[in-house]
């Protein structure tokens, strides 16, 4: 019987072909299903020992480590999954300054527009005082915005590096996540293929083969599992304590505070934004008043045929704007509308008195307007100081992802491009030492399945 030694390891699969990784691992070492016939006319697949019952401990031992083993780098991509996940979150979260950046400008558009309308007001002598001190309560409030939003434009310009950065950060916890998902999927739970084929192989053999089929594969078996459990051993330490192979997300945590200053900064500037839009709807009803025309309607004689007494009304209305001009301007416009005759009937009957009706509508509807205007609404600005811990902590943030380090899972090296693993481990041999039975690699059904089972058992 020749050592195992010399048994040679024909690679049964290639991570090469691996298929693409979904977003979470599948459940680990299902059933072979299939056990249909191969081959020629009376040919069938090996008897598969699915639950290794009656396997062998190398087997059995083999079949439990690597299960385990792919238990725990599951845990692991799922750590790496969240460090890619919070990444992705935080750099959307960083749009929350370009909100910021929005509302700012918004209200300064709303502050230029009161400030427009306040000046419309001051046409109005009734509400010039009440005008004056809308003016001079907003132009410091206004200076305010605009230094803000000056600040947040400059902020947001910085932030998008920023960004960008925790994105491509996050594509690398993706690659290393992807990798390790390859090496899950397509090494460790595919292992459950060649122990159950070894398992059914051993049993099929002629009986005096068995013994030396049975070393053949104990041996290959045990090879095999000392790496996993090396293996499994590195993916533990990685989840107790997974630093600096796989960063911490701490460093994020001072600017993720600033950022929810940011949220109620929003939210005490949509507040103030609201009291602006109500004073802007105060202030539009006391402009309104400048478009607004003001009538009174008077007798006149108006004699028919049949009836030499009638009399009709005559309805006159005059703008807002020529009744603040005084009396003079109103009774000029009222004779011009109504002409010679009219203006005469008017007189005789006291011109002054409509003259004095139209004044008292208009004033009315002035002071109406501006009893409902409130001049004492509070419209301070909230306090701006994150402004300064955003301007600092974007400095400190981009540094920090410019030290962001991640590692690189690669198939190809011995380790895996894991840490810590000691030198002459090879965790390729998972894939390949325990396909020496099987030339066919994965494919079970093919009729020389069984034939490195007994490789050099003669």
């Amino acid at each position: 019987m020749k050592s195992s030694s010399i048994v040679p390891a024909i690679i049964f699969f290639s991570l090469a072909a691996a298929l693409p990784a979904p977003a979470s691992a599948k459940a680990p070492f299902g059933n072979i299903a299939d056990k249909g016939r191969v081959g020629g006319p009376g040919t069938t697949t090996p008897i598969f020992v699915e639950n290794l019952e009656n396997a062998s401990a190398s087997l059995k031992r083999l079949k439990q480590d690597s299960e385990t083993l792919y238990s725990d780098q599951a845990a692991l991509i799922v750590r790496v999954d969240n460090v890619r996940d919070f990444l992705n979150t935080s750099a959307n979260r960083l749009g929350l300054i370009s909100t910021l950046d929005a509302d700012l400008k918004a209200l300064e558009a709303s502050l230029n527009t009161i400030n427009t309308a306040a000046t419309s007001a001051e046409a109005i002598p009734q509400a010039r005082e009440k005008a004056k001190k809308i003016k001079d309560t907003l132009a410091p409030i206004k200076a305010n915005v605009t230094a803000a939003r000056q600040r947040v434009d400059a902020i947001k310009l910085k932030t998008e590096p920023i960004r960008l950065k925790l994105e491509n950060a996050a594509g690398k916890a993706d690659k290393v996540s992807k990798a390790l998902w390859g090496i899950n999927e397509g090494v460790i739970n595919n292992m459950r293929f060649p122990i159950s084929t070894a398992a059914g192989c051993l049993k099929k053999l002629p009986a005096d083969k068995q013994a030396c089929a049975g070393k053949n594969i104990d041996d290959t078996a045990d090879a095999a599992d000392a790496v996993a459990r090396e293996y499994d051993r590195v993916v533990r330490a990685l989840l107790t304590n997974p630093s600096p192979w796989l960063p911490s997300m701490n460093f994020f945590d001072p600017f993720n505070a600033d950022l929810g200053e940011v949220d109620a900064l929003r939210a005490e500037i949509e507040r103030l934004s609201a009291r602006l839009s109500e004073l802007s709807r105060q202030l539009g009803k006391v402009n309104s008043v400048l478009g607004e025309s003001f009538s009174f309607s008077f007798p006149y004689p108006n004699p028919s045929v049949t009836n030499p007494f009638r009399t009709s009304d005559y309805d006159v209305s005059i703008s807002f704007k020529t009744i603040l001009n005084g009396v003079d301007s109103i009774e000029n416009a009222i004779e011009d509308k109504i002409g010679g005759f009219l203006w005469s009937v008017l007189n005789k009957l006291g011109g002054g008195k409509y003259v004095k009706e139209l004044q008292d509508k208009a004033n009315h509807a002035v002071m109406s307007a501006l009893n409902a205007l409130n001049v004492s609404v509070d419209l301070n600005l909230p306090n701006m100081d994150i402004l300064a811990k955003l301007e600092n902590a974007e400095i400190i943030l981009s540094a920090d992802l410019d030290a962001l380090k991640f590692p690189e899972v690669d198939p190809g090296l011995p380790s895996f491009g894991l840490p810590d693993v000691p030198a002459g481990m090879d965790f390729g041999r998972i894939r390949t030492s325990i396909s020496f039975f099987n030339p066919s690699g994965l494919n079970w059904k093919d009729p020389g399945v069984c034939n490195g089972a007994a490789y050099g058992c003669d």
